[in-house]
């Protein structure tokens, strides 16, 4: 059986070669005359896998080495006997430091205190949660929305889109792309719930690009001089609006789930997914030797801001200080240490509660 691999999907080479002829292509170039033969597909969001790439091919199972999975066409896939599996809440460690270190340096821009703030959290699922503990753990008010498991769950303390876009003084959105539907997120961020914003906001997103009205983002920016704007998705990657970027506080090439340990849980899910549908005797896997067994030590830290900063630059990822290109960037990234790689030495009962709280690990100062 033949199987196409994304090239930039990290550990995978030599894992399959037992089972499979397996051929590794850049993910842009992944095409219906490349699947045409094969029986399984193993992507990242940039491969589109719909009728145009699929219908003349022989694939049955896809696996996504991604947290999101809107690049797949469940009901083609369903409707044409082909299974798929994704890797749900890979990436929320590396996404939930990257918004730390955003709202870090907003914190240190403005030098507004977090204990008087409140961030608002659209989209409460693996990263939204852990999103939301950030939020506490930095002495915030932290206000929750999310229609879909407020219909679902008794959660009598979340809130709708209108208060958190009242309310707010940093909103962060962790949704997936729906563009039809009641809960419908594509612009979801447009002109209108923009005039609802503080105009002197944070808005962050890190979920998928079309959730912002790129234009109206940049009409309100530009009109409220005291916003910011963390932006790591954009419409229309990789040829994205250099307006919007000229204007965000820090704009990122989509990485902001690129941590190590994000990646081996992403590539860790999908080589389980394929090996317990083929019954490979895989599962579990793990890439060897284990590289979310070494922790980074961080020394000398008095508070968990300057733990989000010591472990994360997100400045040094900004898309006007790098020097390759939006894609090139992404593919050749070194992929960061999130939360959970970190060990810091603390006797301080607080911050020590604090640090465990959001994924750090903690040892006797």
């Amino acid at each position: 059986m033949k199987l196409v691999a994304d090239k930039d999907i990290p550990y995978l080479r030599g894992v399959l070669e037992p089972f499979f002829e397996v051929e590794y292509i850049p993910g842009a170039g992944i095409s219906c005359d490349v699947v045409r033969d094969a029986e399984v597909l193993l992507v990242r969001t940039r491969t589109r896998c719909n009728a145009d790439l699929l219908q003349h091919s022989s694939v049955r199972f896809i696996g996504s080495a991604t947290a999101g999975f809107d690049h797949i066409d469940s009901d083609y896939c369903s409707s044409n006997g082909i299974l798929w599996r994704n890797a749900p809440g890979c990436n929320a460690g590396g996404v939930q430091q990257w918004v730390g270190a955003a709202i870090v340096l907003w914190l240190e821009t403005t030098q507004r205190l977090p204990q008087s703030l409140v961030l608002g959290v659209v989209g409460v699922g693996h990263t939204g949660s852990k999103v939301a503990e950030l939020g506490k753990a930095l002495g915030m008010k932290v206000l929750c929305c999310d229609p879909p498991r407020t219909r679902r769950e008794n959660l009598p303390h979340f809130v709708n889109l209108e208060t958190i876009l009242s309310s707010a003084d940093i909103i962060s959105f962790h949704v997936p792309l729906n563009t039809t539907g009641p809960d419908k997120t594509f612009h979801m961020l447009d002109s209108d719930s923009l005039q609802r914003c503080k105009p002197n906001s944070l808005l962050i997103n890190a979920s998928r690009g079309e959730v912002v009205d790129s234009h109206a983002l940049t009409a309100f920016l530009n009109a409220n001089p005291f916003a910011h704007a963390a932006i790591d998705v954009w419409e229309n990657e990789p040829n994205i609006l250099n307006e919007l970027l000229n204007r965000c506080m820090v704009g990122t090439p989509h990485i902001a789930g690129y941590s190590l340990e994000g990646k081996v849980a992403a590539t860790q899910m999908v080589v389980d997914a394929v090996s317990q549908h083929y019954r490979l005797e895989l599962h579990p896997w793990q890439p060897v030797p284990n590289p979310t067994l070494a922790k980074v030590k961080l020394n000398g830290i008095s508070s968990l801001p300057e733990a989000i900063s010591a472990s994360y630059n997100i400045v040094g990822d900004d898309l006007r200080r790098i020097s390759s290109d939006f894609e090139g960037y992404r593919n050749t990234y070194s992929y960061r240490r999130d939360f959970s790689g970190f060990e810091v030495a603390t006797s301080d009962p607080k911050l020590k509660q604090n640090l465990t709280r959001v994924g750090f690990t903690v040892s006797r100062g």
